[in-house]
């Protein structure tokens, strides 16, 4: 996992992201597969700056997010003061009780792990989880090409709204959208030397299963096909 230094860079530029068409779609393909109800008592593990949690915010009981960085947690709250955030490393336990949650998600954090803590954060998200409870999870895949996602959003958003509109936009966001891109290939790079293991297609269904999750999902290919997610169950 990298440390706070690079998260703390990451994460000034990283709601930059929210204005990327397939970010906003895996941000509702999570929503949508988590199928939150107001009884539901949710965690998000690895709730960075908080996109994913104020979205999810409100059609669910709570909600709580745990993440290591200390830049994405006082972002987070600065854009919500009322935000439940618990600073933790998730490769320690997760401070609650067993069987605490209804729901959990996680996007797009576990592959910063090595295979042994990937493996201690799965467990420990089935403790924390009900029986019966549901896990919805998403991360990067092997091979994942940052240059794909944002040329998708940039095909897409001038058919939405127009060349002269998508132009205007990319400028007035051009510094931060480089940045972001400079760190994604960074992390695409950390992946090649072994620091992130991101997974082949069908190894996160089988890290699932092999924890004793139940109802794995077949994989779904989001964020414009750079991201595998799957959604299972607690027996």
């Amino acid at each position: 996992m990298a440390g706070q230094k690079f998260w703390s860079n990451y994460f000034k530029v990283y709601d930059v992201l929210n204005i990327v068409i397939p970010y906003q779609e895996l941000l509702t393909e999570l929503e949508k597969e988590l199928d939150l109800n107001q009884e539901d008592v949710v965690l998000d593990v690895g709730s960075g700056t908080g996109n994913l949690m104020m979205r999810l915010k409100g059609k669910c009981k709570k909600i709580v997010g745990l993440d290591f960085s200390d830049a994405g947690i006082k972002i987070h709250k600065a854009k919500d003061p009322s935000a439940e955030v618990i600073f933790c490393d998730i490769t320690q336990k997760i401070p609650f009780s067993d069987n605490y949650f209804s729901k959990v998600v996680s996007n797009n954090v576990i592959y910063t792990l090595d295979s042994d803590n990937q493996k201690k954060v799965i467990s420990e998200i089935y403790r924390v989880l009900k029986p019966g409870g549901k896990f919805v999870v998403s991360n990067v895949k092997k091979g994942f090409s940052p240059v794909k996602i944002y040329s998708d959003h940039i095909s897409r958003s001038i058919k939405k709204l127009r060349v002269v509109k998508t132009i205007i936009l990319f400028f007035r966001l051009i510094v931060p959208t480089i940045k972001m891109f400079y760190y994604n290939i960074k992390i695409k790079n950390s992946g090649s030397a072994k620091q992130y293991i991101f997974f082949e297609p069908g190894e996160q269904k089988r890290i699932l299963k092999k924890a004793g999750f139940i109802n794995v999902s077949e994989e779904k290919f989001v964020y414009s096909s750079q991201a595998i997610m799957n959604s299972c169950y607690k027996l």
